[in-house]
This record gives structure tokens, C-alpha cells and sequence, in this order.
């Protein structure tokens, strides 16, 4: 029969054993490592640089340090490192939880990171991602958000305002012939301030399917400015540009070779711009058709 004293020893071994966690609860993620490609942006995951490199040397995307890596051993890893990187234009990447590490052989040797970052959802603020150029042997931080493709609107663009006249773009409302915030056409409009696009113009476009594809979340785009820019002293490029409610970025569409064939897609003959800017000044335009 267990007495008192055998029974409070028993529960108190029990109890003490219960809060010896193993160490491994606590200890960090294994790190993932990647090779990244700087010329073709190609990835591959490998289970450690320095020994996939030593044991695939005679892979032709190590061919030109095939013959240094034959003279070197695993205890050489940063020799090994250094020569992929400055050969072979490899960038190994090591991610560890929240933390990447990237190392490239001078700026020329370094991967565009969007692709990869998109394809493994890396490119999120809470991901710090460090730099080391080994050519310079400097190290840059920076976060995973800085990474995204396209360009970061104005914290005080009207996104909710375009977006709420998108929603009415088949409705004929009394503002349609005013001007939508924060345009820069290059064109001008009867009746609305210099180079600003009138809400049925943009109407006009949306309802003609004038939109395009977020590079980042690979939802639909959202057009809020076309038109000409002004590129150095006298010449004007194509400047279409688009908006991704969802991560709050803008793209310009490259694509777009000639703004006035754009027009004639997009625009009903009656919200087409009647005048372009010069210098300031409108000059009027012949019907666009």
C-alpha cells in the first residue's frame, strides 16, 4: 500500500517530468537553401550550397569553376561559395523563418528576387531580407515588401473614389464631365482643366474592358490614367497606368506603342480628347478616329 509520503514523490517526479520539454521544441527552423540563377532567374532547391556544388561540378551551369572546385574540400565552403558566385552567377539563398539571406558576386551578379519571392510568397513586410554583396563584402537589409513588382501609390490617391465610379461606369452621373483627381494625360477635354481626364473618359475605357493583370497577386488592374508623359526635353512616351487595389501598387503598360490607337479601342468618339498639351498650351487635335 503507498503511504502519503511515496504517493506526494511519485506525483511530484511526475509533474517535474511533464516540464522537461525537448530542446528541439524550441530551437529554430532548419534553414532551406535555394540556388538562384542571376541570368535566366531559375531556382532550384539544394540541401547545402557548398556540398551540391562540390558533388555537381561537372553540371554545365558550374562549368566555369568546375576546375577550381576539383582542388577544393567541404572545409573550404567560403572558397567554394565565392567561386560559384563570381564564376557561375549563382546566388544561394538561405531562408530561415522570417529571414533570408542572399549572396551575389557584385551588382552585375544579382538575381531580380520578385520572381522567386512571388513564387514562395516572400514578398511580405514582415520578411527581412540580408543583402551581402561578396565582391565588396557589403551587406544591405531590407524587407520582403521591397520586392514586389510595380510601384507603391501616393498614401494619398483616391483609390476608394475610382473605385466606387467603377462600380457606376454604366451610369450617366452629373460629375462624369468633371475631372478625375490626379490624372496627367497630355491630351485635354472641352470644358476640363489642363491635361486632367474627365470621369467619362475613364468610364468610357472600363466599360470597354480597358484593364490589366497584377504582377503581384495575378488579380485584374484597375486603369486610372492614360495618355502621354513627358520624356526629356521634347519627346512623349505612352504613359497607361493601373492600379492593384490589393497590394496597392501601379504598373505601366509597356505594351502600348501608340496612344491614339489606344484611344480609338478604348474611348467612345463622344469622351475622346479634342486637344493635346504642348508647352502649356492646348492645340487642338483632329478628330481621332
Amino acid at each position: 500500500m503507498t503511504n502519503r509520503r511515496e504517493f506526494l514523490q511519485t506525483t511530484a517526479a511526475t509533474i517535474t517530468g511533464s516540464l522537461i520539454l525537448p530542446t528541439t521544441l524550441f530551437a529554430p527552423p532548419s534553414p532551406n537553401f535555394h540556388f538562384l540563377h542571376a541570368d535566366s532567374c531559375k531556382d532550384w532547391p539544394v540541401p547545402n550550397p557548398v556540398s551540391w556544388s562540390l558533388q555537381n561540378a561537372h553540371q554545365p551551369i558550374l562549368a566555369r569553376a568546375a576546375d577550381g572546385l576539383g582542388k577544393l574540400t567541404p572545409d573550404e565552403a567560403d572558397r567554394i561559395i565565392r567561386l560559384v558566385l563570381r564564376r557561375c552567377s549563382l546566388n544561394p539563398l538561405e531562408i530561415q523563418g522570417n529571414r533570408i539571406h542572399v549572396q551575389f558576386w557584385g551588382t552585375n551578379g544579382q538575381a531580380d528576387l520578385k520572381p522567386f519571392f512571388k513564387t514562395h510568397g516572400l514578398a511580405r513586410p514582415e520578411i527581412e531580407v540580408v543583402l551581402r554583396d561578396r565582391k565588396k563584402e557589403v551587406t544591405n537589409k531590407k524587407f520582403g515588401d521591397s520586392f514586389l513588382y510595380g510601384v507603391p501609390i501616393a498614401s494619398d490617391f483616391p483609390l476608394e473614389l475610382f473605385q466606387e465610379k467603377w462600380t457606376r461606369r454604366f451610369e450617366n452621373e452629373p460629375d462624369d464631365r468633371q475631372a478625375a483627381p490626379q490624372t496627367a494625360s497630355g491630351f485635354a477635354w472641352e470644358g476640363v482643366e489642363d491635361g486632367l481626364i474627365p470621369w467619362a473618359a475613364l468610364k468610357s475605357a472600363w466599360r470597354r474592358g480597358a484593364s490589366g493583370v497584377c504582377e503581384n497577386c495575378s488579380g485584374e488592374t484597375l486603369l486610372v490614367n492614360f495618355g502621354l508623359r513627358q520624356v526629356g526635353m521634347f519627346n512623349r512616351s505612352p504613359n497607361i497606368i493601373h492600379v492593384c487595389e490589393t497590394c496597392r501598387r501601379y504598373y505601366r503598360d509597356e505594351s502600348v506603342e501608340d496612344v491614339g490607337d489606344w484611344i480609338v479601342r478604348n474611348l467612345d468618339v463622344e469622351v475622346r480628347p479634342d486637344a493635346e498639351m504642348m508647352c502649356g498650351k492646348r492645340l487642338k487635335l483632329e478628330a481621332i478616329s
